[in-house]
């Protein structure tokens, strides 16, 4: 019973294994394919990054003065 129990165990985490990196192949081949991507796109991920940088900057130092003000009260 241990055998066969142990047995089923293995091939349905075979097959989970085998779905998800299925999963996650056929979603990062599609991507790789296009070789050339149109200009705008490029231009638009650049802005994304720039924009997510400088919130991420402005929000460091909005924590940081929030923080010290938190201190300089007590």
């Amino acid at each position: 019973m241990k055998k066969l129990l142990k047995k089923l165990f293995q091939k349905l985490i075979q097959k989970i294994i085998k779905k998800s990196v299925t999963a996650e192949v056929e979603e990062v081949v599609p991507a790789i394919v296009p070789e050339t991507e149109p200009e705008d796109s490029s231009k638009k991920a650049i802005w994304k990054f720039i924009l997510q940088t400088l919130i991420s900057i402005l929000t460091a130092i909005l924590t940081a003065l929030g923080a010290t003000s938190c201190v300089n009260a007590l």
